[in-house]
Order: structure tokens, then C-alpha cells, then sequence
């Protein structure tokens, strides 16, 4: 395509690129376009997209054509500004016509390019690594956690106390109208666990089988609009309490579990220990890295154009959505219950997107300076670790990464570069 431009650098990322269409190549888009509206053009006496040409053109809105047109020939356009100007863009472009007519079409693009990253001192920062150590306590707890998970209810004769079940009817109003979700038959609920409206299970505490309550509770202010910060009562009648039975911790209990080496309760502490341990170097870690970026990125300079921030925070505002719709809430409701502003919410997203984009951008730079690029051979060595964890073949792992290709790449470039700044800081 045969296009006049003219390339100018500008501030913070950008590059304008401003280009006149040749007026052939403007005027064969005009005509792909008219064929495409008078296709679907209905004109009395004709038949849907058979009226001639030259009564067709009447019945067509000269700007309709030549947006339809301009839709026609832009991609193209940008395309060969792309590859033509070896542009990197990392954003939709910003697109403005300056010109139109039968014979002319004049367009400014502004392109988005990759964030400029002056490197500050990433090397030999005394952060603080935390030394991690795992206590008896700790295991003791972990163990004790497992024993809870493994019990038994057991009907008892007396009064409930926290950490017992209730078995009960309940019957909630507001102004002693029935609300929608407020009622249940059955329903079993553990007092303590908090699952239940604040106030709502201590009030439970020291009933019996066969006895009623009405309990009286607030909504939170951050709950649902129509409940929002109302009184309720609820008509509890109580079926059964139940408390919690633990299992003994005996070498048959361990093996129970299933877990794989593991038979007794030796081996089980041993194995606990060693999961709490991995669990804290990697909590530890984190943490480490976290603040060895925030250090890495005060010492640099990185211009980072607004449209990736918002493009970003687009994109995570959207998975967020889809997330908190399958847990079936709307957004707005979500917001309501942790008692946040959507502005605060869309910001704090910003503010995230914005720290995301430095940090990819100054690994890149470090793994450019430091050549810690990833070959072909280092993803096939570890495809092949893969395998061996999985115990499969190589093929069937390539076959299995190969829609996620990229990202696998990128994992393990980053993976490189973050292992490389762990061992060289302290």
C-alpha cells in the first residue's frame, strides 16, 4: 500500500505518525465499502441489494461511506507503519482523521511503545532475608488442625458452647416482614465460626434441644442494599446440639490420611514439618522480592504511557467481575460488602496495574544487561523436568503446553531473572 507519513518522536512513549492514503488506494476502499452498505441497501421498486449503483449512491450517507471506508483501509495503514517504522506497540493507538474527501484521506496515529526503564543500582541491596524456622508449636498446631478437620459430631445432652454445632430452624424478619434468604429448616451451624451475621452465633450459646430464641442482630452496614444496616430478629428453635469428637492421633489415624510415605505419627510430623517449612520460605520469599522491587523501582526511572495503566486495569476489573459474578454477586454488591467506593476500587486497581508494568519492564531491562534471555534448549530442558515430575513423555508435555507456549516462556524467563536477583542481594 503506498501511504505518505511523517514520523515524529514524542514525550513519554509515544510516536506520531502522521499519513496521507494515496488517493488510489483511498479509492478502492471507497468502492469495497459501497459494495459492502448497498449490499444490504433496501430501495423501494427494488429488490434488497439489487438497486443500480447509481441510485444506490443517493440512498448512502456520504459519511457512513466513508467511515465503512476508513474501517476499510486503517488496519492495513497501521500495519505497514508497524513493520515499516519497526515500531514495539504495547497499547491500542490513538487514531485521529485530519483529512477526508473523494480523494483524500489524511490520518494521525499516536503509538503507544514500550516504557523507557533507566536503570537504577539492582544489585547487592541489603533488603533483609528473613531467616525461617518452623517450632514444635507450630507443628503441634498444624496437627491439631488436622485432628478438627477429622472429627465426629456427637449429639450431647447440654447446653451448646462455642465450637458446638446447633441444628435448627430459623425464621428472620425486618419490621416483622419476612426477607428473601432469611429463613432456613435444619440448617446446621457451629458456633464460633463466623459464618453467621456478628452477633448472631453468641447469642446461640447455652441452648439446648428444644429450645427457642429470637435472636436480635444488626446487618453490617457493608452488606446488601435493602438490609444494609437494618434490625432483624430471628425465630431460632434448636433440633439438636452436637459437639466435636476428635481422633485419637495413633499410627491407624495417620494412615487413614493417605498421604503418600507417611504411616505414622512420627513420619506425620516429619512431613508437617516439612510443609510448614516450604510454606514459609515461600511466604518469606515473597516478601523478600516484593520489597526488593519496590527498592529496585525507587532507584530507577521508567516513563510509562497512561494507556497501558488503564488498558491493564481494564483487563483485571474485567476478571474481577467474572470472578465475583460466579460466586453469585454483582460488582456493585461485592463493593457494598467490603465496604469499599467503586472510585477507590478502580484506583487501587490503577495503582496495582501501574506497579505490575514497572516491575515487568525492569526485569526485562536486567535480564537484557545481565543476558539472562531464554533459549530454545532451556525450555526443552525444562519441558523435560516436567515430564520426569509427571511421568510422562516429552512429546505428550509439548503437545500439552503448546496452546500456552508463550506463557510458559515467559514463566520461565521470569522465574530466571527473580532467582538471579535473590542470590545476588542480601
Amino acid at each position: 500500500m503506498d501511504v505518505k507519513k511523517e514520523v515524529k518522536k514524542l514525550e513519554n512513549c509515544r510516536v506520531q505518525v502522521d499519513v496521507e492514503v494515496e488517493a488510489e488506494e483511498w479509492k478502492a476502499a471507497q468502492d469495497k465499502a459501497f459494495k459492502k452498505i448497498s449490499a444490504n441497501l433496501e430501495v423501494d421498486g427494488f429488490r434488497k441489494g439489487k438497486a443500480p449503483a447509481a441510485i444506490a449512491k443517493k440512498h448512502i450517507d456520504l459519511a457512513k461511506l466513508y467511515d465503512e471506508a476508513i474501517n476499510i483501509v486503517l488496519p492495513n495503514v497501521y500495519r505497514q507503519i508497524i513493520e515499516e517504522e519497526k515500531l514495539e506497540p504495547y497499547a491500542q493507538p490513538v487514531v485521529d482523521v485530519t483529512k477526508v474527501g473523494d480523494n483524500e484521506l489524511g490520518v494521525k496515529f499516536i503509538v503507544i511503545t514500550r516504557p523507557e526503564v533507566e536503570l537504577g543500582q539492582y544489585k547487592d541491596l541489603k533488603i533483609g532475608k528473613e531467616e525461617v524456622k518452623v517450632e514444635d508449636k507450630d507443628v503441634d498446631d498444624s496437627i491439631n488442625s488436622l485432628l478438627v478437620q477429622n472429627a465426629s459430631l456427637i449429639v450431647k445432652e447440654g447446653a451448646a458452647e462455642l465450637g458446638d454445632t446447633v441444628v435448627m430452624d430459623f425464621a428472620g424478619t425486618v419490621n416483622k416482614e419476612a426477607f428473601e434468604g432469611g429463613s432456613a429448616q435444619n440448617y446446621e451451624l457451629e458456633l464460633g465460626s463466623h459464618s453467621f451475621i456478628p452477633g448472631f452465633e453468641e447469642q446461640l450459646v447455652g441452648l439446648k434441644a428444644g429450645e427457642h430464641k429470637d435472636v436480635n442482630v444488626t446487618f453490617p452496614e457493608q452488606y446488601t442494599a435493602d438490609l444494609a444496616g437494618k434490625d432483624a430478629v430471628f425465630a431460632c428453635d434448636v433440633h439438636e446440639v452436637k459437639s466435636k469428637k476428635l481422633p485419637e492421633l495413633n499410627d491407624e489415624f495417620v494412615k487413614d490420611l493417605g498421604i503418600k510415605d507417611v504411616e505414622t505419627v512420627e513420619a506425620l510430623r516429619a512431613n508437617k514439618k516439612e510443609e510448614l517449612l516450604k510454606e514459609k520460605e515461600k511466604t518469606s520469599r515473597n516478601n523478600y522480592l516484593n520489597k526488593l522491587y519496590e527498592t529496585i523501582r525507587d532507584n530507577s526511572k521508567i516513563s510509562i504511557p497512561e494507556e497501558m495503566v488503564k488498558e491493564q486495569a481494564n483487563a483485571s476489573k474485567k476478571n474481577m467481575e467474572q470472578r465475583i459474578m460466579q460466586s453469585g454477586l454483582t460488582l456493585e454488591q461485592y463493593l457494598q460488602f467490603v465496604g469499599q467506593k467503586e472510585e477507590d476500587f478502580v484506583a487501587k486497581l490503577a495503582e496495582d496495574a501501574k506497579i505490575d508494568i514497572a516491575n515487568y519492564f525492569i526485569l526485562m531491562e536486567v535480564a537484557q544487561k545481565e543476558g539472562l534471555e531464554v533459549t530454545d534448549a532451556d525450555i526443552e530442558f525444562e519441558m523435560a523436568k516436567l515430564a520426569e515430575q509427571y511421568n510422562m513423555t516429552l512429546d505428550d508435555v509439548k503437545k500439552a503446553l503448546n496452546p500456552q507456549m508463550n506463557d510458559f516462556r515467559h514463566n520461565v524467563e521470569m522465574t530466571r531473572i527473580e532467582q538471579f536477583l535473590f542470590d545476588n542481594n542480601k
